[in-house]
């Protein structure tokens, strides 16, 4: 009886996360408007931890609920939808006029949809080793990085669409039905390894060490692995039906 008691009393913590979270996302947007993009950026990064840990904490004190689903949900829609658009907005595409607009409420509807999405799906038993589609928080968090490492806002349209570019690139992975490897579950479930830790270590160190750099590199391959993963998969698909003996006519 204690104990569900004292679990009734943690049902606030994950809550707690997701609205410190909201108000990450919603510093980044002031500070946005005040002209300050890194900063911006890394409050959106600081959200993503929050999330994360959200998350982690539900699950640590056997204490998710539908409340604490859709509030993640809303949180995330603003600290990782909305601010991240009007960042990609001020700091790269404003130099475009109007079509600037519309590039950087791509990255906001397609991350909408992908929660949306996502929303829907948590219905539905899986395994969870796989999302699928880019997640969110992963997408805000490299375009977040890039901004990091190039504060300074795009002063000509060929650099400015080529942030549009990588933004409608980015929105197409959250929508996509590309298989996305949830790490945090496969970290939290399996039995580390030797390799698995030695990666793990050096990606954090060079995060720590060389945040810029390191940010870019393990975002934008976690941006790629979906693609890749999903060509891979349909080279191995087509090799293996080209083995495979035709049946002949009789």
């Amino acid at each position: 009886m204690k104990i569900k008691e004292s679990q009734k009393g943690l049902f606030f913590l994950p809550s707690l996360f997701s609205v410190v979270n909201l108000f990450f996302g919603f510093m980044s947007i002031l500070l946005t408007f005040h002209g300050r993009y890194r900063t911006a950026a890394v409050w959106i990064i600081l959200a993503a931890l929050m999330d994360a840990l959200d998350g982690l904490v539900a699950r640590a004190t056997n204490t998710p609920s539908d409340f604490g689903v859709e509030l993640d949900s809303l949180a995330d829609a603003v600290s990782f939808g909305l601010a991240t658009s009007v960042l990609l907005y001020f700091w790269g595409l404003e130099i475009l006029g109007p079509p600037g607009i519309f590039f950087s409420f791509i990255f906001l509807t397609a991350g909408v949809l992908r929660l949306a999405r996502y929303n829907v799906k948590t219905r539905i038993p899986t395994d969870r080793k796989h999302y699928q589609g880019l997640t969110v928080p992963s997408a805000a968090i490299f375009m977040a990085a890039v901004v990091n490492f190039r504060p300074a806002p795009a002063g000509t349209t060929g650099t400015a669409f080529l942030v549009a570019g990588v933004t409608v690139l980015v929105a197409l992975c959250m929508v996509s039905s590309f298989p996305y490897r949830n790490y945090v579950k496969t970290l939290l479930e399996r039995r580390v390894d030797i390799r698995t830790a030695f990666v793990v270590a050096v990606s954090m160190v060079g995060i720590i060490f060389y945040t810029r750099i390191g940010l870019i590199v393990f975002f934008g391959s976690n941006v790629l692995s979906g693609p890749l993963a999903a060509l891979f998969h349909a080279v191995k698909k087509g090799a293996r039906k080209k083995s495979e003996p035709s049946e002949l006519p009789s």
